[in-house]
């Protein structure tokens, strides 16, 4: 078989082997659609975002573009965490079925396999090292861990990094305009995934890795090449913006006007969960602190350990040091990945590092996120590719043995000297025989591959499978599922609200405990409280507002009982007509509870209804300036809203006594209504403000104006009105625009390209 085909053929085949080794791992979930994840952020937030997308495209036919379940409504195509224009979830808009989010996982834990493949092979592994590359840097602890916390947009969008490495490295190589575009293309595609940081993150990965590449090749290519090279990466960096433009455009411009995420950040919030020297442990044990498969723990309990922890295998941490000493041939590539494995694993550990302080005022942008130890999945990706290479290199035997003897003695030291004298009884290590039994096994490996009995091929294929057999035994202890139609059951208070969101439009407060974001979008509910990282600023002050004292942060909102409410006024401006607590809440006096059983016998949820909510849509008669030196939210709260709203700014007095007024909805960011006012005065709409709101009086565009803090109101004088109110996110569609034409050339660029070859090939 000649070449080049036997190559492609032992792609294939490595390819299948990869998606088998996936398959395996994600069997519990792949082989059992009955099944889903039950992770906190997939039931708490992921779950949310796929039923509202399902509602939008199922209920009214439309592209999702706004979510009115949470937070009095939050645009979708302004937050990257819904991840609205990733392909692969698009299936979820015709089934929103959580046991989807496996197979999504296993797709993208493929992939990544499949891309990291071909990515170290690039970079000089053989098959057998390649193979082993990818399955440490795709089914490591770190990918375990954050499985288990269910960070789905964390995961996709770092298991796409090696397509952008292969990317990268494609226009450095042979620089192009069409390899350029290739490149913009792939961090496009990445961007849909989901997560702003780790989009961010890769972003400066990239760049360190292209500026090292270019340093490293300029004594043999010289200056004229080497220019070539970074021009086109530059240019492949900015084609990002075109081909990425609906998913940037709105979320930088949401981000500058409404976002939250910039208040109170700092050196402390970017260092928030950084790994302790302790948790380093996680290198020998990984379940060192990981709660029991069948125990289900809240956040405090586990101690966020995900974000602490980091594990690449035994074998590959006994490799590590040959790998790093004998770089044979790659020299110059170990020389790259080494330096940067030691810079990301000293990011990693946060503020008990010495580089994540001069990153955060360094680097623009740095400070704005949290989580340190995320940056281990670098450390991992560059360890995968110096075992692979290490492993790849074949021969000299008798030269190689001795660092790995060295290696595995470290090792073996280390192990025993934690156990004697720094273990402390109240952290027990589970599957502490693990790390052991695995080096018990390696020896004679060597042993018989040093003294010539055992072939290259044998010893490359027993370090695979010794390293895919301890992940697996990792991995499994992190998947925790649980049947689909268990996974959010309707409670009898949720057939109640159910049945009474067939007759008015309403909103829920959720309290101590009773209804979460998901399982009130699941059944088209709309809530208050909830979680999500990115929320409008002014919609946290109003939150933070209502209670008589509060600790929520921007990242996530606290629940509290009703008997904290001591803004009661903000909650009638959000029409929320019912609040479901728990049995301990002590309720709001003169109102009359309705008990419901918790499902399977757990305690009661009491739902109580607020005659005092405002309806979705009113009139009132004006708008007032709060008097001078009166903070906003102080006079919003003394103030009652149906005798007219709070304006920052040019107040309106029209003397329409209010009343609430009937709307028809075309979507949930478009509505109708009509009505006849003698004196004028301003609609007043229970709906988040966001500056792409956009209103007509019998078609004839009106200024929408912010009342009340952070809600839509429309000033109209006296006469018969029809006023149309719909959320257009213009930076979207002119976005969806510049792509289309983006992707357009692009796909011309690359059809000329290919053609051209072809002539030239016929040729020759």
């Amino acid at each position: 078989m000649a070449g080049p085909s036997r190559q492609r053929w032992t792609t294939i085949l490595c390819f299948a082997l990869l998606t088998a080794v996936t398959t395996v791992f994600f069997y519990r979930l792949v082989f059992h659609p009955g099944n889903t994840l039950t992770s906190f952020d997939i039931v708490a937030a992921q779950s949310e975002y796929k039923f509202v997308q399902w509602h939008s495209f199922s209920d009214w036919g439309r592209f999702p573009l706004w979510d009115p379940t949470v937070f009095c409504g939050k645009s979708i195509v302004g937050d990257s965490l819904p991840a609205v224009l990733n392909f692969p979830q698009w299936l979820f808009w015709i089934t929103p079925t959580p046991a989807l989010f496996g197979y999504i996982l296993w797709f993208y834990a493929t992939l990544g396999a499949w891309g990291m493949f071909l990515f170290a092979k690039r970079k000089g592994c053989d098959p057998q090292g390649a193979m082993l590359a990818a399955v440490v840097f795709v089914l490591g602890g770190k990918t375990a861990g954050h499985l288990y916390a269910g960070h789905v947009e964390v995961l996709i969008t770092m298991l796409c990094l090696p397509w952008l490495m292969l990317a990268a490295e494609g226009v450095l190589e042979k620089p192009s305009f069409v390899r350029a575009g290739v490149f913009g293309g792939a961090l496009a595609l990445t961007s849909t995934c989901g997560s702003i940081q780790i989009l961010y993150w890769h972003c400066l990965f990239l760049g360190a890795y292209a500026l090292l590449w270019l340093l490293a090749g300029l004594s043999r290519r010289g200056w004229l090449a080497t220019l070539r090279s970074a021009f086109a990466f530059a240019a492949g960096s900015l084609s990002f913006l075109v081909f990425a433009a609906p998913w940037w455009l709105p979320i930088i411009s949401q981000t500058l006007l409404l976002s939250a995420r910039a208040r109170g950040t700092g050196y402390d919030f970017a260092a928030a969960y950084s790994p302790r020297y302790t948790d380093l442990l996680h290198l020998l044990w990984p379940l060192r602190g990981v709660p029991l498969l069948a125990t289900e723990k809240i956040l405090e309990e586990t101690e966020y350990f995900w974000e602490r922890t980091v594990y690449f295998g035994v074998i590959p941490l006994v490799l590590i040091l040959p790998a790093c000493l004998w770089p044979g041939k790659n020299r110059r590539s170990v020389v790259v990945l080494a330096f940067l494995a030691v810079i990301t694993f000293l990011l990693s550990l946060g503020d008990h590092g010495p580089l994540l302080w001069l990153a955060t005022r360094a680097i623009p942008g740095f400070v704005l996120f949290r989580c340190p130890g995320r940056m281990f999945f670098y450390t991992a990706f560059l360890v995968g590719l110096l075992v692979g290479l290490y492993v790849s290199g074949g021969g000299a035997t008798t030269r190689k043995w001795p660092l790995l003897a060295i290696s595995g003695a470290l090792l073996t030291a280390a192990m025993g000297a934690v156990l004697l004298f720094w273990w402390k009884g109240d952290a027990p290590i589970r599957f502490v025989w693990l790390p052991i039994a695995l080096l018990v096994l390696f020896v004679p490996v060597i042993l018989l591959w040093m003294r010539g009995s055992l072939s290259e091929d044998l010893w490359k294929a027993a370090i695979l499978l010794l390293v895919s057999a301890d992940l697996f035994i990792v991995w499994q202890d992190h998947i925790v599922v649980a049947k689909t139609k268990d996974l959010l059951p309707k409670t009898p208070a949720m057939a109640y609200l159910v049945e009474q969101e067939r007759k008015e439009e309403f909103r829920v407060l959720g309290t101590e405990r009773g209804l979460n974001q998901t399982s009130a979008a699941k059944y088209g509910i709309e809530i208050v409280a909830g979680y999500h990282p990115g929320i409008s600023g002014r919609y946290f002050d109003l939150y933070r507002k209502i209670w008589t004292s509060d600790e929520s942060t921007s990242a996530a909102l606290r629940l509290h009982s009703s008997d904290q409410i001591g803004c009661p006024a903000i909650l009638d401006l959000m029409n929320v007509e019912y609040i479901a607590a728990g049995p301990k809440d002590g309720g709001l006096p003169g109102e009359k509870a309705l008990v419901f059983p918790d499902v399977q016998g757990g305690p009661e949820i009491k739902v109580y209804r607020r005659d005092s909510a405002l309806p979705r849509v009113c009139i009132v008669p004006g708008a007032d300036v709060p008097a001078q030196g009166v903070p906003f939210l102080d006079a919003l709260c003394s103030h009652d809203p149906r005798t007219g709203c709070l304006v920052e700014d040019r107040p309106y007095q029209g003397g329409e006594p209010f009343r609430p007024l009937p709307f028809e909805r075309q979507s949930p960011s478009d509505l109708t209504t009509r009505f006849t006012s003698d004196k004028g005065g301003v609609v007043v709409i229970s709906q988040a403000w966001h500056p792409d709101w956009r209103a007509t009086d019998h078609g004839q565009l009106v200024e929408v104006r912010r009342v009340n803090y952070d809600f839509v109101g429309v000033c109209v004088g006296p006469g018969d009105h029809e006023i149309r109110v719909w959320y257009w996110p213009w930076d979207f569609y002119l976005g969806c625009y510049v792509a289309a034409l983006g992707w357009a050339t692009l796909a011309a660029a690359g059809a000329w390209t290919i053609r051209k070859r072809r002539r030239l090939a016929k040729a020759a």
